[in-house]
């Protein structure tokens, strides 16, 4: 017999935009199941192994905050848990909180457990139930088998917009024109001396020698190595991938090729990087990190104009700061579009929801947006913000029948969301 379960909101996907859709619709007194195909939660953050938080201040500010709520709740336990949450500069001028994947898995398990959010790892959804315009259920597998999820409202925070993929609702791949930003596999590093030059400009340099001198299995020839203070360790943001596809064979050699990546470039750090001599490669990802993928089609979609003229709106439900950054080639870093120095842009409601299913919501990666606008709003920063606003209007929606704009605004305002 084929095991049910029902709730007033299910969550797919258990990265920052999950975790805060789950939360936040648990903290509007809805009945809610995160559902996680990993062993943890953080996606991104965790998974692939990208350790800062971008997007909770805009960008080149002073430090202007545009992003609360969930998101302050988890610096919080972070902070509970001794580890530093300030801001720290970036080599591009902008505001990110660094942070240790191991300690956040923690910090979200204790949120989720605080605002009694039902959690299930070790989860795949294969399927889901339409009738009209309502997604009715979702098909699930674990290793005892299939069961079903039953909710009044469900948010899509799985990344590449698995459930409305799933769901037959509409969704694009990449910029519309079938093109992603590239993936990148995380390759964590330690022995780094404390007074080396881990600049991009340094990486420059290295990469192009050693590409010079024959060494093979490197691609982009500058990037960023993360690392807090003068710790001995960092992280590597470079192997890189472009994806043509989500399907196990195309996912299956990009993450063996980032592997041989990883190893090439920490031979390269080692031969040509002072101050690296002894580096180490400690793990890489533990999974690709994937900046884009699938999006879901929404009722409203957010633009790139939207993004640099920092557009105000009446139904705005969270806000978005970081300027956007595509990254197109394998071989160069990412290009930023500027925007107005320490402005944020608002995002509607209308582009979180699914142009064909009511009760369907995308947050994170998810979220409806052109090429420029989804390069500001794919950061984690951001995430929260998506997904703390999708979890509430889900949580409005399987309550009253209708996520009414005024009461989601309302509930997220409760919550210390800025909106």
């Amino acid at each position: 017999m084929t095991r049910r379960f029902s709730y007033d909101v299910a969550v797919v996907g258990g990265g920052v935009a999950g975790i805060a859709a789950a939360v936040g619709a648990a903290q509007a007194g809805a009945r809610t199941v995160l559902l996680e195909r990993a062993a943890y939660l953080g996606g991104e953050a965790t998974n692939s192994g990208v350790t800062a938080f971008a997007g909770v201040y805009a960008s080149g500010s002073g430090g202007i905050k545009v992003v609360s709520g969930v998101c302050d709740q988890v610096l919080g336990h972070l902070a509970r848990l001794g580890q530093d949450t300030r801001y720290g500069v970036t080599a591009s001028g902008n505001l990110t909180i660094k942070f240790s994947p191991e300690y956040l898995k923690v910090a979200l398990d204790d949120i989720a457990e605080e605002a009694g959010v039902e959690l299930l790892f070790h989860c795949q959804v294969i399927g889901a139930k339409t009738e009209g315009t309502r997604l009715l259920s979702i098909e699930c597998a674990d290793d005892s088998g299939r069961f079903e999820v039953e909710a009044g409202a469900f948010v899509d925070a799985s990344g590449d917009a698995n459930l409305a993929f799933l769901s037959q609702a509409p969704t694009v791949w990449g910029n519309h024109q079938g093109q992603t930003q590239v993936a990148t596999l995380s390759a964590r590093i330690d022995q780094i001396d404390k007074d080396a030059d881990i600049s991009p400009s340094a990486v420059e340099k290295a990469i192009l020698k050693a590409k010079s001198d024959g060494m093979k299995h490197l691609t982009k020839e500058k990037g960023y190595i993360l690392r807090r203070d003068q710790e001995d360790f960092g992280f590597a943001l470079l192997p890189s991938i472009v994806l043509k596809n989500l399907d196990a064979k195309t996912l299956s050699d990009a993450e063996r090729d980032g592997r041989k990546q990883a190893l090439a470039y920490v031979e390269a750090f080692r031969k040509y990087m002072p101050g690296l001599e002894r580096c180490r490669l400690v793990s890489t990802g533990p999974a690709l990190g994937i900046r884009e993928g699938r999006k879901m089609v929404g009722l409203y979609t957010l633009t790139g104009e939207d993004v640099v003229r920092a557009v105000k709106r009446p139904d705005a439900v969270a806000r978005g700061g970081w300027m956007p950054e595509i990254h197109r080639d394998p071989n160069k870093m990412g290009e930023y579009i500027p925007v107005e120095k320490g402005s944020y842009f608002d995002i509607p409601l209308s582009a979180l929801r699914s142009i064909q299913l009511e009760n369907l919501y995308g947050a994170g990666r998810a979220v409806s947006a052109d090429e420029v606008a989804f390069a500001s709003i794919r950061v984690m920063g951001t995430g929260f913000a998506t997904g703390h606003a999708a979890g509430v209007a889900a949580a409005v929606k399987a309550r009253t029948g209708e996520a009414e704009i005024k009461k989601v605004r309302e509930e997220l305002l409760r919550q210390n969301a800025l909106i």
